[in-house]
């Protein structure tokens, strides 16, 4: 079983999959390899990625709050932030002056307005609407209150982009709560209940499946996939890896932009590649 991070992983920086790694995937499931894409983003985000590479495997979402088949239709895995929590996250970032976006599996709940949000915005246009994804906008007409009402008990993850000099004391805030799970996956600060977890996720996957961890391969780049090494058997650092996920790899494969997945691939299932 490979579990692979998309964003700086199995996506490009222009957000698309290289054809190189497409193939790479086709040929890794002729050879019976499950596919696990195992992201930070919804899981309505996910299975868009999951439908263009032609997979049907179980998706770890949301930074493993959400662990289900690709059409969602069996959870394996389900932890959501508790209303209490929630109500921490917002309270102590108005402190700061921060704003912050929220998830469940299929809506976003957008305060601050930045270039993903606005990528969606554009696929709402062109998606049918069972693979749409929702939007509501957090403002004078929809306030946090209104979405604590409404949903407070169904958001797998909040996410927020503080200047960079409030990360580390914001992270050190809120570890206060030990209901909160605190992780970063670029300059942005991630959050989720304390049960949701990529490495706990892919291990309940393995042992669905019958894995053992030395038949497991987990390749990222950033801190929220620190938990998924941890378990692997063979976990891979991608080429622009942040140093601690390079540290904790036994191989270090190339970049996101380079074909680092399919190097992975062709080095450890396909015995293609003698360096990665």
């Amino acid at each position: 079983m490979i579990c692979t991070d998309l964003d700086g992983t199995l996506l490009q920086s222009n957000h698309e999959i290289s054809d190189k790694d497409k193939e790479a995937i086709r040929k890794a499931k002729e050879q019976g390899v499950i596919i696990v894409l195992a992201t930070g983003r919804m899981h309505m985000s996910a299975r868009l990625f999951a439908e263009q590479l032609d997979i049907w495997d179980p998706i770890i979402s949301s930074n493993g709050s959400f662990v289900t088949e690709r059409e969602g239709d069996k959870v394996f895995f389900e932890s959501n932030l508790r209303e209490e929590d929630l109500r921490y996250i917002i309270d102590t970032l108005k402190e700061y002056d921060v704003e912050s976006n929220f998830y469940n599996r299929g809506t976003m709940y957008v305060n601050e307005v930045r270039d993903f949000v606005k990528r969606y915005e554009a696929l709402q246009k062109v998606l049918p609407k069972d693979k749409n994804i929702t939007i509501r906008y957090i403002n004078e007409t929809y306030t946090y209150e209104d979405l604590i009402r409404e949903d407070g008990t169904r958001i797998q993850k909040g996410i927020c982009f503080p200047p960079l000099e409030l990360i580390e004391p914001i992270k050190k805030r809120m570890r206060e709560n030990r209901n909160i799970k605190i992780v970063s996956s670029g300059p942005n600060i991630e959050f989720t209940s304390k049960d949701a977890d990529k490495g706990l996720a892919a291990l309940r996957l393995a042992e669905h499946f019958g894995i053992s961890r030395e038949e497991m391969i987990c390749i990222g780049d950033s801190e929220n996939d620190l938990s998924m090494l941890s378990v692997a058997g063979m976990p891979v650092a991608m080429g622009n890896a942040i140093d601690e996920v390079k540290s904790l790899a036994r191989f270090v494969t190339a970049d996101n932009n380079s074909g680092g997945v399919a190097r992975m691939i062709g080095k450890f299932i396909l015995g293609e590649d003698e360096e990665c």
